[in-house]
């Protein structure tokens, strides 16, 4: 057998070969961005059929005012008796100064006394 034809026969099969992988890798490529542009677009549709049916539901929302009109329920103890309460002295007018929005006068005057020197 001539060795030129089994050369040529070997670049026929190479070359055939070479095509089909470029051919198939286009395909695919083709094939992937098909798929992406689909998928893009159902992502699309459903963002805006999200965005329509909240706009919807939003619009459709109406403000109720009602007016209840009840007698209020007091309960009144008198003679509250605190029994165990543990807190310091400091804690206690912490408390107090929380429940009242007030700081108590510091006592005295707020003035330091006088420096006596050596004469």
């Amino acid at each position: 057998m001539n060795p030129y034809v089994l050369l040529a026969l070997g670049l026929a099969w190479a070359g055939s070969a070479g095509g089909a992988f470029w051919y198939g890798t286009d395909v695919g490529r083709q094939g992937e961005v098909a798929k992406q542009a689909t998928l893009e677009k159902v992502v699309a549709d459903v963002a805006l059929a999200a965005q329509t049916g909240a706009a919807a539901a939003i619009a459709a929302n109406r403000p109720r005012n009602t007016t209840i009109k009840q007698e209020t329920e007091r309960e009144i103890q008198v003679n509250t008796v605190y029994r165990d309460c543990v807190n310091t002295p400091a804690s206690v007018r912490l408390i107090n100064e929380a429940l009242t929005g007030q700081r108590p006068d510091a006592p005295g005057d707020r003035q330091l006394p006088a420096i006596v020197g050596a004469q």
